[in-house]
């Protein structure tokens, strides 16, 4: 009996972690950045970019990851106190939206640096996405 009762109390704490809007970093999807503006750059000024836009995908990075979790945690919280004012929780729409962007940036400038045969130079930097 104390088996089934467990089973149920995990099974229904999944379920309710599972109705969040919130999306980890892992799962944001890069914002489809045009090429053309990076192309105009030399292999060096895209390096730069590049750096300058790899910091801003690692931080806003966190800032999703902090959110979702946040928002995991004010989830189950919500529905075992008061269920009704789980259907208020914001979610991480605007940390996505940033970080799908410079997820795209870092994309885009990745391109430029293929079309600029940068790649030969052993110039370009990975972030882990």
């Amino acid at each position: 009996m104390k088996t089934l009762i467990t089973r149920m109390a995990i099974s229904g704490l999944a379920l309710l972690t599972g109705c969040s809007s919130a999306l980890k970093s892992n799962e944001v999807h890069a914002v489809n950045i045009p090429v053309a503006p990076y192309v105009k750059l030399s292999c060096n000024e895209l390096v730069r970019e590049q750096q300058l836009v790899i910091a801003h995908v690692q931080a806003s990075g966190v800032a999703v990851d902090k959110e979702h979790n946040e928002d995991q945690a004010a989830e189950i919280v919500t529905w075992i106190l008061f269920a009704p004012a789980a259907f208020f929780i914001e979610g991480n729409e605007q940390e996505v939206a940033h970080h799908a962007s410079y997820k795209g940036q870092y994309n885009a400038i990745s391109n430029a640096m293929a079309i600029n045969n940068c790649g030969t130079q052993n110039l370009t930097i990975s972030y882990n996405q």
